[in-house]
């Protein structure tokens, strides 16, 4: 989670992105890193919960279609694991089902594939200052 700085700064957030197409996650981070957000990348579920324990990211942005462990399944592990952290779910337009059953589970929200900067930014500001508590 962020943390202050020495002198009463704080730290960007850092995003865990999980998403198996290397150019939709490379297009995340980079909107994420012009913002000065960090970012931590994984191509699948089972990666994405383990960079989870190791990075204690403040929020997930989570890809709802994925070969090895869909995302409905990743869902309810990092609810299950890490309930404080909020997760937005990506997807591509037409998976209006799947979206709504993802936010039955558990997820903060969502964004449709191709991202476009302005939504992710509002999205992430204002479910990073949810999730986030105070020193």
């Amino acid at each position: 989670m962020a943390e202050n700085q020495p002198g009463g700064r704080k730290e960007m957030p850092t995003v865990l992105i999980i998403d198996d197409n290397p150019e939709d996650q490379n297009s995340m981070a980079e909107i994420l890193k012009q913002e000065g957000y960090d970012t931590v990348a994984a191509g699948m579920g089972p990666e994405g919960i383990k960079l989870c324990h190791e990075h204690q990211p403040d929020l997930i942005i989570l890809d709802l279609v994925m070969p090895d462990m869909n995302g409905i399944e990743a869902l309810r592990e990092f609810k299950k694991e890490f309930p404080n952290i909020p997760v937005i779910m990506c997807s591509a337009a037409g998976l209006e089902q799947v979206v709504d059953l993802a936010l039955r589970v558990g997820a903060a929200g969502y964004i449709v594939k191709p991202y476009d900067r302005e939504t992710v930014l509002k999205n992430l500001k204002g479910h990073i200052a949810a999730g986030i508590k105070p020193a």
